[in-house]
């Protein structure tokens, strides 16, 4: 018997006993000899902290597991869509007023503009407004939150092995712990999907559907005093308004985010459509905003899931959520809703898996067939028809759907909508059970 001695974000040492063994006992794992906790987590991000927060509200003994300290920078725009803010006050109790109070919100827009090959294809007020948070203070606020639920936050342990079998994980110190549950909120280079058996992850899909995200956050007062007026595409002046740029790149697309303090220009597109010329891309794209002073800046890079969710991301006692799982907008590539809904649904399971005997695995695919896979293939279906006829040079189509649907869409994307028709749906925003 080993024992882990790791030190919790909260001061108190945990002592985690080692080689703990399972039983299988009428269809679903039992442990033989009791270990400190009933749930790891891995990764502490928002899928991280919401699995954890929820878990620890509902009674169970979790551990949470962040490899870095907080806080941490995370490549992304920042953008909580309405159906972010939706989750964040019925979840974790934080109205937007709350938000504010606790600086989670950076910036707020109130417009938009959305521009086809250099032409603005779409522009105006927005009925519901986009927010923008610093994602390292939202991604530390949260993990405080799991803390203040009775979660144990362990920061700067990376996890490096995962024996999905024996349920057991390897820090980067040697020491390996057990516990009957481990739930993958490890990211897009997730340790934990690894350990799933290759019929639950099909390999080629996930490839054929990865996205690279490159982005730079240029301070305010540098790009007024150094924009320049050459640049074919001119952002509206007072740097106010989140801009999408749909032929920024192939099966992509690039973005301006305000922040309080700086602008985020983003570059992010599906791998395999792309190719080598994706940093060169992101430089030429810079200087079509007049922002050619700062294309010798390196931008940050991560790879993106951009529809390559998994449908039955759980195999025994392991689950996926937020990006191992690859659950994130496939047009738009945002991760942070589906960190938090597929976390969630994840919590629920476990907590029915625990209480109830049901089945962890199938009560959690369960959850998500029903309340957000249908949506994800309507999104990627959408995708398809956008980028499709954008290689083709069919651009009159694409603005003549933009046109008639623009408004649809957008509540698609904020979450009033539903991608399967933009039928009025709030299934993305109801309790679990």
């Amino acid at each position: 018997m080993h024992i882990l001695l790791l030190k919790s974000s909260r001061g108190r040492e945990k002592k985690i006993m080692m080689g703990t063994e399972f039983s299988l006992i009428e269809g679903r794992e039992k442990p033989v000899s009791r270990s400190d906790y009933d749930i790891f987590v891995i990764g502490g991000g928002p899928a991280g902290s919401t699995a954890a927060y929820l878990l620890a509200g509902f009674g169970h003994r979790v551990a949470l597991l962040e490899k870095q300290k907080y806080p941490r920078h995370k490549v992304c725009g920042g953008c909580l869509s309405q159906k972010s803010v939706k989750f964040l006050d019925r979840v974790f109790s934080l109205p937007v007023p709350d938000l504010r109070q606790e600086d989670l919100i950076d910036f707020v827009g109130t417009t938009y503009a959305l521009y086809i090959e250099g032409t603005r294809a779409l522009a105006g007020d927005l009925a519901e407004p986009f927010y923008f948070t610093r994602r390292e203070r939202y991604d530390a606020y949260l993990a405080r939150r799991a803390g203040e639920a009775g979660a144990d936050i362990y920061e700067d342990v990376e996890v490096v092995a995962v024996d999905r079998a024996g349920r057991t994980i390897t820090t980067s110190e040697g020491d390996r712990c057990s516990a009957p549950i481990i739930i993958g909120a490890d990211g897009i280079h997730s340790r934990v999907r690894r350990s799933l058996p290759g019929h639950i992850v099909d390999r080629k899909r996930w490839q054929e559907n990865l996205g690279l995200a490159l982005e730079v956050a240029i301070p305010r007062e540098e790009v007024q005093a150094l924009a320049e007026e050459g640049g074919s595409i001119r952002l509206d002046g007072d740097l106010a308004a989140p801009h999408l740029f749909l032929t920024a790149c192939r099966w992509g697309y690039g973005w301006v985010f305000p922040n309080r303090d700086a602008i985020v220009v983003g570059l992010g597109g599906l791998i395999r459509k792309n190719g080598k010329g994706f940093r060169d891309r992101f430089g030429e794209f810079l200087k079509t905003l007049g922002l050619s002073a700062f294309t010798d800046r390196r931008p940050m890079a991560s790879p993106l899931s951009f529809g390559n969710y998994i449908p039955t991301p759980a195999c025994g006692g392991t689950l996926l959520v937020g990006d191992a799982g690859g659950f994130a907008s496939p047009i738009l590539g945002e991760g942070i809703f589906y960190a938090h809904r597929t976390a969630e649904l994840a919590a629920h399971a476990v907590h029915r898996h625990i209480t109830t005997g049901a089945p962890l695995a199938e009560t959690y695919t369960r959850l998500l067939q029903h309340r957000l896979i249908p949506e994800l293939r309507a999104e990627v279906t959408l995708r398809d028809l956008i980028h499709g006829c954008l290689d083709a040079r069919m651009r009159i189509p694409i603005e003549v759907l933009m046109n008639r649907t623009g408004a649809r869409v957008i509540d698609a994307v904020q979450g009033s909508r539903s991608f399967l028709g933009f039928r009025k749906d709030d299934s993305l925003h109801t309790a679990v059970w």
